[in-house]
């Protein structure tokens, strides 16, 4: 048996990942709970256990959230419109954003690791 395999679409996986479904048929749930990943698609059997991100995600999250909401609390900090209400409420845009993205970041590396067929212990 040949260990050649047809490639797979990147950006079709990672854009059904980053909607939370299975990276190969996207119909499937691919995490259960907040941000636990399924072990297989229970619509198509696809295994997903073997594809595991670690830390990618929240470095993910953390990335996009430093990068819109940093300078914009810089700036206004260094405004003459600064107030603690209003960096309060940036703040917790920011803490927002985060959870939203998280799930989102986590399928979305999931799917990637899929895609380019990275397993854990490789």
């Amino acid at each position: 048996m040949s260990k050649f395999r047809s490639p797979r679409n990147v950006a079709r996986a990672v854009g059904r990942g980053f909607r939370g479904r299975c990276p190969r048929c996207g119909q499937g749930r691919l995490l259960s709970g907040y941000i636990s990943p399924v072990p297989e698609c229970a619509t198509c059997g696809e295994r997903l256990l073997p594809y595991q991100t670690a830390d990618f995600a929240p470095y993910l999250v953390v990335f996009a959230n430093g990068l819109i909401f940093t300078p914009v609390i810089v700036f206004l900090s260094m405004s003459r419109y600064a107030s603690v209400w209003l960096t309060a409420l940036l703040v917790a845009a920011a803490l927002a954003n985060a959870l939203t993205l998280l799930p989102r970041a986590k399928g979305a590396a999931i799917a990637l690791l899929w895609a380019l067929d990275i397993r854990a212990n490789q």
